[in-house]
């Protein structure tokens, strides 16, 4: 499932959990060509193509968060669309509520739809001003925090740094790795409302790791920089460090993937060497 889709996937859960459903029985399409000629429980389709026939009958929500979904048949239950593509043709029937909120739909006049309702958020891109305060609001937390590290802990900056610089791969590694992990850890939590606030809990701690991840660079993009402060010379490279994560996606191609290449190494990094509290040494085999 692409990362973007687990916004729209626990939006999704929420509102099946508020209305009732049973989470746990949710079936969740991310790829490939379905036919659903029976359904008892919920269906959220993801990147897939789902095709209710003429000749079904479904009793279960469908919730549209991407791919295709095309009704021609029955539904008993409620049919959400939160984004993708939704066809709803002549002959299908919606027993339930048809609640719109993004993607695109073709719904066709002849269909019987009990009951229809749209909201239809309005698209605001930010203004130029409010990506510049933006940035200007994270250069102030990133160097401020790098300020304060590099000058009464600069050893758990140096820690970090030097697993960057001197184990790329391994750092590299172990961030995918957690990086993968644990954002699925976290989606499945989500599946259970109980476990939901440790699942946010869990997505904070990730920001506060690529946070770090972010001063750490900014710490040795410093150490070249000509100021005599550390602490200065790190809050400058963090500001630095950050405009360059938010030029590079501007670069075709590269740009996106060499700026996760980026932050996964530091995410790694950290993790390796607990928050720079102790300094990474590979294992050693015996000769």
């Amino acid at each position: 499932m692409r990362p973007e889709l687990i916004p729209l996937l626990v939006v999704a859960l929420l509102m099946l959990s508020a209305g009732g459903g049973e989470v746990d029985r949710v079936e969740i399409l991310v790829d490939g060509d379905h036919t659903i000629d029976q359904l008892d429980h919920a269906l959220i389709v993801g990147d897939a193509t789902v095709t209710v026939p003429d000749t079904a009958t479904v009793s279960g929500p469908i919730y549209v968060i991407a791919g295709d979904t095309r009704i021609r048949g029955t539904g008993d239950g409620d049919v959400v669309q939160l984004a993708g593509n939704l066809t709803v043709q002549e002959e299908a029937i919606i027993e339930g509520e048809l609640r719109l909120v993004g993607g695109v739909r073709t719904i066709a006049p002849g269909a019987a739809i009990a009951e229809r309702t749209s909201f239809e958020p309005v698209p605001q891109e930010s203004s130029p001003a409010a990506r510049i305060v933006a940035f200007v609001l994270q250069s102030l937390v990133l160097g401020v925090s790098g300020f304060g590290l590099a000058r009464w802990k600069p050893t758990l900056l140096a820690n970090v740094g030097d697993s960057i610089t001197d184990h790329v791969l391994v750092s590299g590694t172990v961030g995918l790795l957690a990086s993968v992990t644990l954002l699925a850890l976290f989606v499945f939590m989500a599946f259970t409302l109980i476990l939901l606030p440790i699942s946010v809990l869990g997505i904070l701690v990730g920001l506060l790791v690529v946070g770090y991840s972010v001063v750490v660079y900014g710490f040795l993009v410093g150490q070249h920089l000509p100021f005599e402060r550390p602490g200065l010379a790190s809050a400058v490279g963090s500001v630095l460090f950050l405009g360059v994560l938010t030029v590079l996606p501007r670069i075709p191609i590269v740009g996106s993937w060499l700026g996760i290449t980026l932050v996964t190494v530091g995410i790694g990094a950290t993790l390796v060497t607990y928050f720079g509290l102790r300094r990474f040494e590979p294992v050693q085999l015996p000769e």
